[in-house]
């Protein structure tokens, strides 16, 4: 998608530096960034802690992690059961996401200096993929 964001960013004159790596090792120095912005990634990465320990060691201090994730929905819940029923083919289909993972509680124990957290579900017929959360944590 980067050729499709090169093109988006050129319409609105903004220059962009895309770099193909990893979430868990960036490459960027300690405190070097104001900002990270993460959409639907921590569900499908094979470490999120690692990834969040990245995101802190290269977040400035003050600096704002802004995240929207799916996550695993409250036990006895029907939506937590076709979780647990459709888990494998969904990771099969959706690149290695998991629904079932306690996202919001690896956020908050990430050592971030705050986290604020709001809860929504999405209105969609893919019932594993409705309980969602947005937030900011600050480094």
């Amino acid at each position: 998608m980067h050729g499709r964001l090169r093109a988006e960013a050129s319409r609105y004159g903004l220059e962009l530096d895309l770099r193909e790596r990893m979430a868990e090792k960036t490459g960027l120095p300690d405190q070097s960034v104001d900002s990270v912005i993460s959409s639907l990634v921590l569900c499908s990465v094979k470490e999120p802690d690692a990834v969040l320990a990245e995101i802190r060691r290269i977040l400035k201090p003050g600096g704002t992690f802004r995240f929207v994730e799916h996550v695993v929905a409250e036990d006895g819940t029907p939506t937590r059961a076709s979780q647990r029923l459709l888990r494998r083919p969904w990771a099969w289909t959706f690149e290695g996401c998991s629904c079932e993972r306690d996202l919001e509680g690896a956020v908050r124990a990430a050592g971030f200096a705050s986290v604020t957290v709001e809860h929504y579900r999405l209105h969609t017929p893919f019932l594993p993929f409705n309980p969602q959360i947005a937030g900011i944590a600050e480094a």
